[in-house]
């Protein structure tokens, strides 16, 4: 209550204010100047973003190519397909978090993954980078706009492609809520720094708070977040998963990982990085997280 206590004591014109502008910052495009000078904070050493932002922009001025399908709810969406040794066949679908785009994350993998026979293709989620879209799903929407895309590369690229799903903070919720509806040709996921349940981890950020944004989200957005609970699906799921977080995460509590590790009963294995922040474990032990994808990669791909 005593989170919840200064909105109480505003008068009721003030307290709506601060409601909806809380609510812009959490879920829409464009978020909140206001609460963006408040709250938003680095977590990260300055090394690890020029690591990111380098990898980032040399991965735009690559040969690729630029996709657009449109998502149930009417919204143009783009992905983008860089070759890097797959030839069409072996591919990875990197699914970026919140507020990032498919450079930032994908331009930190190209080099792996290429180096092991895959191309690469990232998409902007809906409100995120080229996509269109207002609204922030927290894997709702963007597990069923993953699903699309799935759908578009078999009819692009051949029935036979192979596909290995990787997944960071919000993008490793939405590879697991599809964990359980994937087609067969996904042969593998990668969850890294996933929460279990979109209430669960918003509910620890807002407080008391969340109820009302929740409910706001729900009549305009049309978006349930009881909705982004990763459980249900890996209760069905059976397809191979790494499970991947940092343990001195500040964003997405460590508890995830292993909690999502134990309840999973398919093929799986994990990496818990002592020293690693939030999807900050390639960056702090790349080798170890390169040896654990070799052994999968190895396993489950042709």
């Amino acid at each position: 209550m005593k989170k919840l206590l200064p909105v109480l004591l505003l008068p009721a014109g003030a307290a709506v204010a601060f409601t909806t502008e809380l609510y812009r910052y959490v879920f829409c495009r464009g978020g909140s100047k206001v609460f963006s000078a408040l709250l938003d904070k680095k977590t990260h050493a300055e090394d690890y973003y020029e690591h990111r932002d380098s990898l980032a922009e040399r991965l735009r001025t690559l040969p690729q190519q630029r996709f657009v399908i449109r998502s149930a709810r009417g919204e143009q969406l783009t992905g983008h397909y860089i070759p890097g040794g797959g030839q069409g066949k072996r591919i990875v679908f990197i699914v970026h978090g919140y507020h990032s785009e498919y450079a930032d994350t994908a331009g930190m993998y190209y080099d792996y993954y290429a180096s092991r026979g895959f191309d690469v293709f990232a998409c902007d989620h809906t409100a995120h980078g080229e996509s269109q879209g207002r609204y922030i799903g927290f894997g709702v929407f963007e597990s069923e706009d993953c699903l699309l895309w799935l759908d578009f590369l078999r009819h692009k690229f051949g029935e036979d492609i192979q596909v290995l799903l990787h997944g960071f903070s919000m993008g490793a919720a939405t590879v697991l809520l599809m964990s359980d509806r994937c087609p067969d040709n996904v042969r593998m996921i990668v969850e890294d720094s996933g929460f279990s349940d979109a209430p669960g981890q918003l509910k620890k950020q807002l407080g008391p708070m969340y109820a009302p944004v929740a409910a706001i989200h729900r009549r305009i957005a049309h978006c349930d977040l009881r909705q982004a609970d990763t459980r249900p699906a890996l209760a069905k799921a059976r397809m191979p998963i790494l499970f991947v977080h940092g343990q001195e995460d500040p964003t997405v509590p460590y508890k995830n990982g292993p909690a999502l590790f134990a309840l999973y009963r398919g093929e799986k294995d994990c990496l818990f990085p002592e020293k690693a922040k939030h999807v900050e474990s390639m960056h702090v032990a790349p080798e170890a997280y390169q040896r654990k994808l070799d052994r999968m990669i190895s396993l489950y791909f042709k």
